[in-house]
């Protein structure tokens, strides 16, 4: 386990990895049971606790283990030490665990919430310092990311209002903003600065195109989003702006061309479905302003799994090959896990086109994303315990 603490993504993409699968064997069981009409019974709203963990239970942990790992790197400093982000993360997880104790204890999801958003401050100020520290020209990316970071404490902290004083007027603007505040933001921000770095050292005859303005653009577009809805506006123009700017970057990025290497493929794939869910909610604005509803959920969870999840397992990958001395390149099993996600992503899409399957596609949704990550977990979490194969620390 010592090496455990060899790097900050060794320990935030194993905990991270470990918080996935068990929140998702929960959810997987919900729903099979409710196939049935039973229930697990939880403690707490099964609804409130899903966006909960889902969002925030895990997602968080791998980003903090990627940009204190990559990141120092984007600002030519030192990582931060073991002393100051082993607190971090081992708070971080401590909330995770205390979740996923709410199913039987209530109160541990109030403590759960709140340990959360305490590391997460603590967190976010630990990668301030960093970016303090550096005398890089270019700090754009690292400072996107404090500012989103910034606005996931304060999700943390609304959510914190909904478990800790029972305000449930604030559970959607919780989940709003993190994820329109936060989450979105961070995805595209790194999304921006690796893709075509990656693609550039595979692709032949590629041309890195992250013009400043574009990162500038995601980040405004998906808070401008956030901020309608939190006004309850229709965010109609700022959807279609944002749905054509996405599937244009994917075009120009050559999702394509990525098909001859699995693991920029991985990445590419993933990046088209932000273009694609941000499509879907543009139509549901207009079917809104219409006064005809479309699509419910489906938008969301084509941005939440079909993005976000199936990025979170490309990029995770990439950084655990690499990191760990060993070719990057993704097996079999990952790759088919991969796969399996997207599948997932759609059948959630199409329960909500089709309310006559509805239960058997959410069931059928749970237990395969269960299924994928359990695989790619069962490949990388044990490489997190052992060394490097090229003997090199870190």
């Amino acid at each position: 386990m010592k090496r455990l603490w060899d790097a900050p993504h060794r320990a935030a993409f194993f905990f991270g990895g470990l918080g996935a699968v068990l929140a998702l064997a929960w959810w997987a069981a919900e729903m099979v049971l409710r196939l049935s009409g039973g229930s697990t019974h939880s403690a707490i709203p099964p609804m409130w606790l899903h966006a909960d963990l889902m969002l925030f239970g895990f997602f968080p942990l791998f980003m903090l283990g990627f940009i204190y790992t990559a990141g120092p790197k984007w600002l030519n400093v030192e990582p931060p030490p073991l002393a100051a982000w082993a607190p971090a993360i081992l708070g971080y997880t401590t909330g995770t665990v205390l979740q996923l104790i709410a199913l039987r204890w209530p109160m541990a999801w109030s403590l759960g919430d709140a340990m959360h958003w305490m590391a997460w401050v603590g967190a976010t100020i630990l990668w301030i310092g960093r970016i303090r520290a550096s005398r890089a020209a270019d700090k754009k990316h690292a400072t996107a990311v404090a500012f989103a970071f910034g606005l996931g404490a304060i999700a943390l902290a609304t959510m914190t209002g909904v478990s800790w004083f029972g305000i449930a007027e604030a559970f959607q603007p919780a989940v709003t903003l993190g994820v329109w505040g936060f989450l979105l933001p961070v995805f595209l921000i790194v999304a921006h600065r690796m893709v075509p770095f990656f693609s550039a050292n595979v692709i032949p005859g590629y041309t890195a195109w992250r013009p400043g303005g574009l990162l500038g653009a995601f980040v405004v577009l998906s808070w401008a989003h956030g901020g309608f809805v939190l006004m309850q506006f229709n965010p109609v123009a700022v959807d279609v702006l944002f749905a054509g700017l996405l599937l244009y970057t994917s075009w120009r990025w050559r999702l394509f061309a990525s098909f001859g290497n699995r693991l920029l493929a991985m990445l590419h794939a993933s990046f088209a479905w932000a273009g694609i869910a941000m499509l879907l909610f543009a139509v549901q604005d207009v079917a809104d302003a219409l006064g005809r509803p479309l699509f419910a959920f489906a938008p969301l969870h084509a941005l939440t799994i079909g993005f976000f999840a199936t990025m979170l397992l490309g990029f995770v990958t990439r950084v655990t090959m690499g990191h760990s001395g060993r070719p990057l390149a993704a097996g079999g099993l990952t790759w088919t896990a991969y796969w399996l996600l997207h599948a997932v992503a759609l059948a959630r899409v199409a329960s909500e086109i089709w309310p006559q399957a509805q239960f058997a596609l959410h069931a059928a949704a749970g237990g395969a994303a269960l299924l994928a990550f359990a695989v790619w977990a069962a490949q990388a979490l044990p490489i997190y315990l052992k060394a490097r194969t090229d003997g090199k620390p870190g």
